[in-house]
């Protein structure tokens, strides 16, 4: 007993004496044991776990089918991924605001010309008031049996369009109404002033045009006018008036505007019934 409490006496005071170089073969052993066993942990995991393509049988998942779908490896490269329709980005938030914005801007728009452009009515109206002084070219003194004259009459032509029409003639047909039922043409109306090379522009306003008039009556109703008390007092002769218009809209529209009126005419030879 006394031999072997001295052997392990000596053994632990030569550990004593060399701690360091144990310990660090200690160490050593111990950092090589742990790189064995990690490689041949990785290669056992290698060898147990397939690779990812094989595991799906050389396919991968497609990349906007949310992990639900595979396509083939040798086409990931040239297949095109589709988006839903419900996906959220295709839906920014302001593309509503943006779309509805632009819709109404071209609605606006829109409106606004087929407003300007629309073409509107051309109207003729007269006051109806009587002609006063004539300017008489001809007449029989002796039997009366005719008179020629000329006057001004005056109509008034409204047009409603914001694009200004071109007007480009007025003409008149005179017909006698000495007798309500009389359907006689005793004179026309012209306009010179304006032609279809040199129109006359009108805006969206009311103008008056002036026309001359020549007139001849015959008859019953030239004995009427040159009667001996003429000379006394002012005589007139009802006499219709159809008018007509003729005007040019900017697309090149041509229309014709009536307008059908009666007034007094005064006829006596002096021509100027307001001396009386």
């Amino acid at each position: 007993m006394k031999f072997l409490y001295i052997i392990i006496t000596m053994r632990e005071a030569f550990l004593n004496i060399f701690p360091t170089s144990t310990n660090q073969n200690r160490s050593e052993n111990r950092e090589d044991y742990e790189t064995i066993s990690t490689q041949s942990l990785t290669e056992g995991t290698s060898q147990a776990t397939p690779d990812y393509t094989e595991l799906h049988g050389g396919s991968v998942p497609c990349p906007s089918c949310k992990g639900s779908g595979l396509i083939p490896k040798e086409l990931e490269g040239t297949l095109v991924a589709l988006i839903p329709v419900n996906d959220e980005r295709l839906k920014p938030k302001r593309t509503c605001l943006i779309v509805s914005f632009w819709v109404t801007l071209c609605i606006l728009v829109g409106s606004a010309l087929i407003f300007l452009l629309m073409p509107r009515t051309v109207t003729l109206s007269t006051n109806r008031g009587p002609i006063e002084i004539v300017y008489v070219t001809g007449r029989d003194a002796n039997h009366s049996s005719y008179i020629d004259f000329y006057f001004m009459n005056k109509i008034n032509v409204t047009s409603g369009n914001y694009i200004p029409v071109d007007l480009v003639n007025i003409t008149s047909i005179i017909t006698s109404k000495f007798q309500p039922w009389s359907t006689d043409i005793v004179g026309h109306g012209l306009n010179k002033s304006f032609t279809e090379t040199s129109p006359l522009i009108l805006y969206r306003t009311t103008r008056e045009l002036a026309f001359n008039n020549t007139v001849s009556l015959k008859g019953i109703i030239a004995n009427y006018c040159q009667a001996p008390f003429s000379r006394y007092t002012s005589l007139y002769v009802t006499l219709q008036f159809d008018v007509i218009v003729t005007i040019t809209y900017y697309y090149g529209h041509t229309e014709q505007v009536p307008l059908t009126t009666q007034q007094q005419v005064c006829c006596i030879p002096s021509g100027n019934c307001t001396a009386y």
